[in-house]
């Protein structure tokens, strides 16, 4: 298959995890809801190649870095964190992600070692959901 698609085991067309290759810029973020200013947020980019990811901050320095893994077969699309260097390293944090085109949504509860149901955080559930849109890719 050389499309960017591929299908889930119930036939939903899901983007193949090659899709989330890319520098992403930061452009809304809330916890649990309410809404948290962009410049208060650590990280500046967020950079996914190959199964791995890398944190820059407003100075561009690598503050965090390590592994992800992918599963687009359950829904919502999953997201596993493995810190390698930096505050998260030897955490695993157990996320949900959207990706709608250039659009990515990622979203974690910052509490709790429990992957999220859904976006929307539930009763004393502290839920941190950044959406990036993709870097312009340079010719």
């Amino acid at each position: 298959m050389c499309s960017d698609e591929i299908r889930g085991r119930h036939g939903v067309v899901r983007q193949s995890v090659a899709s989330l290759d890319g520098n992403w810029l930061p452009i809304a973020a809330y916890v649990s809801g309410q809404v948290l200013p962009v410049q208060e947020l650590r990280i500046a980019r967020l950079v996914l190649a190959g199964g791995t990811y890398e944190i820059h901050d407003r100075e561009q320095c690598v503050v965090d870095s390590g592994a992800v893994r992918v599963d687009t077969d359950v829904s919502p699309a999953s997201l596993d964190i493995v810190g390698h260097d930096g505050p998260g390293a030897g955490k695993t944090m157990l996320a949900i992600f959207e990706l709608d085109g250039d659009l990515l949504t990622i979203c974690y509860d910052m509490e709790a070692s429990l992957r999220p149901e859904t976006m929307e955080p539930q009763q004393d559930q502290v839920l941190l959901q950044i959406t990036y849109s993709r870097a312009a890719r340079r010719q």
